[in-house]
């Protein structure tokens, strides 16, 4: 990783792409040296905040917490409107069938879930999408989607998963991450985007089922959607901003 206050930075999507495999690394070995334990999602939990220091450190390393989105956000109102959709989308795998499970497993689902989206999120829509930024909004936005996906990849060649599933799921965390990403330039933090991560994922694992892959590729197509629109709507907010007449002095 290039330091903070270095001449020379590493071309961005290299630099994300580093960031990702370091992260999967540290994945991945956790994964080994984690213990397996009798408690439903616990030792996946334990193996996913193995990984919160990679995102943690990278932000010390380049520097200003903040730019990262770690810092608390100030304008709530702009952050709860734009991640709204982003809450919503949950119901389409909570609806059909509702929830299953007893209060000790959807309790620990909602911590592995919880953290998950701490760890991607921190690292996705921190530190990785502050380093993207440079390419401007739009590659940003895309190149997080597919390096999320990719990511996804690796960890489904890594644990083994069957192909055809592994496949699907690049396509639509690719979606999920571009979007996310996108809806990222509208906000000054990513703990909104955490607790839509973690509502979404608890929404998919405390389902008694997989929705079929119909609606799943619909919900794919949403996020991409709603991402593009988002980026639009910053274009032109930015193109009207750059048109505004300056005042003159009397």
């Amino acid at each position: 990783m290039t330091p903070h206050g270095s001449r020379r930075a590493l071309p961005p999507v290299l630099l994300a792409s580093l960031l990702a495999l370091v992260w999967h690394a540290v994945l991945f070995a956790g994964a080994e040296l984690v213990p397996g334990l009798d408690a439903p999602h616990l030792t996946s939990t334990l193996v996913t905040l193995c990984t919160l220091p990679v995102p943690l450190l990278a932000a010390a390393a380049l520097g200003n917490w903040r730019s990262s989105g770690f810092a608390p956000d100030r304008d709530r109102p702009r952050a709860v409107a734009v991640t709204v959709p982003l809450f919503l989308v949950s119901l389409v795998y909570l609806v059909p069938g509702g929830i299953e499970g007893g209060g000790e497993t959807l309790l620990r689902i909602a911590v592995f879930c919880l953290v998950v989206g701490l760890s991607e999120e921190s690292l996705w829509r921190g530190v990785v999408h502050r380093v993207l930024t440079r390419l401007g909004r739009t590659p940003a936005a895309v190149w997080g989607g597919v390096l999320f996906g990719l990511g996804h990849a690796l960890s489904g060649l890594w644990f083994d998963r069957p192909i055809d599933d592994t496949a699907f799921q690049v396509v639509s965390t690719a979606a999920f991450g571009f979007c996310y990403a996108a809806v990222r330039f509208d906000l000054a933090t990513v703990w909104p985007l955490v607790a839509a991560h973690a509502v979404y994922n608890f929404a998919q694992y405390a389902s008694p089922g997989a929705a079929p892959w119909p609606v799943q590729l619909a919900v794919a197509a949403g996020f991409v959607a709603y991402g593009v629109w988002r980026l639009r709507r910053l274009d032109r907010t930015a193109a009207d901003e750059r048109t505004e007449p300056v005042p003159q002095p009397s």
